[in-house]
């Protein structure tokens, strides 16, 4: 086994043999001693996978009162038709067509099954609930490869209390959420050198959006290097692979999959950069904004930087520039599934800054991850990404009214209505979003004073009562149905 620098502390990475695993031995196991307590075989293993599971209740729990207390936004509703739509098209409204057009993410298709047959859109919540648990078990694993089996189960609590996490679980359904665990799950199994498993693993990190293929290749790049200075050749040549996987795959998506998915038009997300037309001005920001540092500080506090002493953290320098890069706060507000992005890499840069605090102090890293723990759990409670006190409420008897109105609605009525709504439409082709598609009919509810797509539409529909071009249909509780003369 070849020694490694990890920051200031020394250890161990990679298979070993013969005397080399003899001595690592004794000496993990000196060290694990020194922590009070250590648990020792599947236990600890057995208690992460527990976590996990109940992070995941109880997220789906929290992401379905939002649901039906009408909080979600647009991005449930535009996932639903998309994916609901996977023997046709893969299209909805928003995106004006297939959603290929916009991102590569056949991972997409895993989910259909499970919402098919619920046929609901809390299927979804269900799926990104248990993918975002599911980062917990490979910081374990990363992590008591070097450390005591308790303070490797500390850093996986550390990775389920972590806020940004949080808000990527608990926000709209949308294919980061596969990111963060994705990641994680193949920087395992790179570290382990299981490389059938990291094959496997690096597939699924491709097939969930086309900006990571731009992430491997830049993290291929770094392990290129590492496994080359170690003459592993093994490594090299898995190195090689994911470098040259991650770029065919990147070209592909815009020489193939874009053009067969019917893009006639620039790439949608190029706007986030200024490089395309933005609809509203207001909505970008200056290139360089103290508010991106205070992003940063954001993401690296609640770990108590100790992420900062491994040399891991650079892996998250790709899709934190992808974040800081551009133009559109929204993409720099933690809450947003952008985080998912940079998530994973940064949790494992966690786990190996934890490795090298204790190979120079146990005592200290025990007290770091106890820190982190703190300052986790701290800013859920009082300064959550989440907001939860925004998105979680009681049902009422106004929400019984907008269920009722949507199951009386015709199947495949072309209507246009707001986030809230459209996020229970999703069913239905023929759903949109405001006015934008000219539908026939247009469904609001009027007591969301301050949604977005109630306040841009209501002043629209007023104009046309007025002039003879829609009509009331019908009015519930201030949930009100038009029809309109196109």
């Amino acid at each position: 086994m070849t020694e490694i620098e990890r920051g200031p502390a020394r250890f161990q990475w990679g298979p070993a043999s013969g005397g080399a695993e003899r001595s690592f031995r004794g000496r993990r196991s000196r060290k694990r001693s020194a922590v009070p307590g250590a648990a020792q075989g599947a236990a600890p293993f057995k208690r992460v996978w527990v976590a996990s599971l109940a992070y995941a209740v109880v997220y789906f729990c929290l992401g379905a009162d939002k649901y039906l207390t009408y909080r979600s936004g647009a991005d449930l509703g535009l996932f639903t038709q998309s994916i609901s739509t996977v023997f046709h098209g893969f299209s909805n409204t928003t995106e004006g067509g297939s959603h290929f057009k916009i991102h590569f993410s056949p991972i997409l298709y895993f989910c259909a099954p499970l919402l098919l047959w619920w046929h609901s859109a809390l299927a979804l919540v269900a799926v990104q609930a248990a993918a975002c648990a599911l980062v917990a078990p490979p910081l374990f694993l990363i992590a008591r490869k070097r450390i005591p089996e308790n303070l490797a189960f500390g850093v996986a609590v550390v990775g389920l209390l972590y806020p940004p996490l949080a808000g990527v679980t608990f926000s709209d359904f949308h294919e980061n959420g596969f990111a963060p665990a994705a990641v994680l799950w193949l920087i395992w199994a790179v570290d382990a050198r299981k490389w059938s498993a990291a094959i496997c693993f690096l597939l699924v990190v491709l097939s969930i959006k086309e900006d990571q293929s731009l992430f491997i290749a830049a993290s291929s790049v770094f392990a290129l290097a590492y496994f080359a200075r170690r003459k592993e050749s093994a490594g090299v040549r898995f190195s090689l692979g994911a470098l040259t996987l991650s770029i065919l795959t990147f070209a592909v998506f815009f020489a193939i999959v874009r053009p067969l998915a019917g893009a006639v038009q620039a790439w949608q997300p190029l706007h986030f950069y200024g490089l395309a037309r933005v609809d509203d001005p207001s909505a970008v920001a200056p290139v360089w904004s103290l508010s991106k540092l205070a992003y940063l500080f954001e993401a690296m506090l609640p770990l108590a930087f100790v992420n900062l002493l491994s040399p891991a953290t650079l892996l998250a320098a790709a899709p934190f520039a992808e974040i800081l890069l551009s133009q559109r706060s929204i993409v720099w507000t933690m809450g947003q599934h952008y985080a998912g992005a940079w998530i994973g890499y940064l949790l494992a840069a966690f786990a190996f800054g934890v490795v090298a605090l204790y190979e120079r102090s146990p005592s200290r890293a025990v007290a770091f991850v106890r820190a982190s723990q703190c300052l986790c759990a701290l800013i859920l409670l009082f300064a959550s990404p989440t907001h939860w006190g925004h998105y979680l409420a009681p049902l009422t008897a106004h929400d019984a009214v907008l269920d009722r109105v949507i199951e009386r609605m015709p199947a495949g009525i072309d209507v246009g209505t707001q986030d809230e709504i459209f996020a229970h439409t999703g069913f239905n082709p023929h759903a949109s979003l405001g006015m934008g598609h000219d539908p026939a009919t247009v469904l609001l509810d009027r007591s969301f004073t301050h949604s977005y797509w109630v306040e841009k539409t209501l002043p629209r529909i007023r104009r046309e009562l007025r002039t003879g071009k829609a009509r009331v249909v019908a009015d519930w509780d201030g949930v009100t149905f038009y029809m309109r003369k196109r």
